[in-house]
């Protein structure tokens, strides 16, 4: 993922959205803010024209313990590398921290140990 950047979504403008910090919104409980993003199919990101990939946003989800509580449809064009997404949480930090990717590089690296391949999630400047 590459050029990610905060989505401000239409929607944050109703009354059912309260701003609670720069660009975090809050519903109830739950804490939201919405990023755009483009996929790398150098990568292995994007492999299926219009889909969002698994990887490596399962792992920001699982880094971040956030989860995706809109995928925009109408905003997530079929043969675009370019996505957004609104991610949630209950506690506010975790969406602070989440947005410390924006304007980085985030990928996944396969790295072994002996026999072994691991995984890991890089965010890079």
């Amino acid at each position: 993922m590459k050029n990610i950047a905060y989505y401000h979504a239409d929607k944050y403008c109703s009354g059912d959205y309260k701003m609670v910090d720069n660009c975090i919104y809050q519903v109830g409980d739950i804490f939201l803010t919405s990023l755009s993003f483009e996929q790398e199919p150098e990568f292995g990101e994007c492999e299926v024209p219009g889909d969002i990939s698994q990887f490596p946003l399962e792992d920001i989800l699982h880094e971040f313990n956030v989860y995706i509580s809109d995928f925009y449809d109408d905003q997530n064009m079929y043969g675009s590398n370019v996505c957004k997404l609104e991610f949630a949480s209950n506690d506010i930090e975790n969406i602070r921290k989440l947005r410390s990717i924006i304007g980085n590089h985030v990928y996944n690296k396969s790295e072994f140990v002996g026999p072994q391949e691991f995984i890991r999630l890089i965010i890079e400047d």
